[in-house]
């Protein structure tokens, strides 16, 4: 009798925990498949007949699929301009960014730093409280960066998030490793090049992409700060074909204007190689993403 019921229960539990099971992997593939379909919408359209991206008809597969969006982009000179300008940013904004971020970090993470907890709180602050807009647009003017590359890296040369990541993660290094190097005299660029960068790799990945993500997604400061054409990136390229007149596009379509027909796989196609590059990276350093959570949750 007790053999039956415990085969009973343990049959109860089986089936329990396979409709758990069941339910968990449906609410996972629900929320991947929402998250993934944006993304496939825009590749599918990109690759469509131009007339069928402007009747909407284009769903679950690419229709009469054609390369007529990508051969225009190529004929557009100020796409490989904007192109190079963030890929510009991109790089020396989030080289400059790390080293400044890791130095400032081991700064603060010395024990024997008198300034050390005011400068931390002085910090800390600074991500509650801003100055705003306006005041940051007069700074760059009146230093003589409004209109130049640099107005997109200076001013944005440490973010205090970041800083206090990596600040938390040197804390967490021994702090017999420096105290041992410090007795052999090396001094605290020499602690910070040879001992803290080779141990703190995780962290500084974790800061890298962070930053380029930002600098590549930025299109809100290039459009305060710059005035050329020259130096806009692709963000505020593709801004200005999204937020164009499509209104007035459609209408033009209906006398038969190839060009405008083709405006709407356009636009799918320019978010393409927008996105696309900084999206195949992300995957790679997700592990850091979890370290760094991890690391400003525990300290800070």
């Amino acid at each position: 009798m007790r053999k039956a019921e415990s085969r009973k229960k343990h049959h109860l539990r089986s089936n329990n925990s396979m409709a758990s099971s069941i339910l968990i992997y449906g609410v996972v593939i629900f929320a991947a498949l929402i998250t993934i379909y944006p993304f496939y919408y825009v590749i599918i359209n990109s690759f469509s007949d131009p007339y069928e991206v402007l009747r909407r008809n284009v769903w679950v597969y690419p229709i009469k699929p054609t390369l007529m969006a990508y051969q225009e982009l190529l004929h557009e000179s100020e796409v490989f301009v904007a192109y190079g300008n963030t890929l510009w940013y991109t790089v020396v904004g989030t080289v400059l960014n790390v080293v400044f971020t890791v130095a400032a970090a081991y700064a603060l993470s010395v024990k024997s730093f008198c300034l050390r907890r005011g400068v931390s709180l002085f910090i800390t602050i600074t991500m509650f409280v801003s100055g705003g807009i306006i005041p940051l647009y007069i700074v760059v003017c009146k230093t003589g960066l409004y209109n130049s590359r640099w107005s997109l890296i200076i001013p944005t040369l440490v973010s205090a998030y970041n800083l206090i990541i990596a600040r938390s993660y040197m804390e967490s290094i021994p702090y017999e490793l420096t105290e041992s190097a410090k007795l052999d005299g090396a001094n605290d660029l020499t602690i910070l090049c040879r001992i803290i960068v080779p141990v703190a790799k995780p962290i500084i990945a974790l800061l890298a992409i962070y930053y380029a993500v930002g600098h590549w997604n930025e299109y809100f400061a290039p459009m305060i700060y710059l005035k050329d054409r020259e130096l806009k990136p692709v963000q505020l390229y593709l801004r200005d074909i999204l937020i164009a007149d499509a209104a007035s596009n459609t209408q033009q379509a209906a006398t038969g204007n190839a060009k405008t027909v083709l405006y709407e796989e356009l636009k799918f196609a320019n978010i393409v190689i927008t996105v696309l590059p900084i999206t195949i990276i992300y995957p790679f350093f997700q592990k850091y993403f979890v370290q760094g959570v991890m690391v400003g949750s525990v300290k800070g």
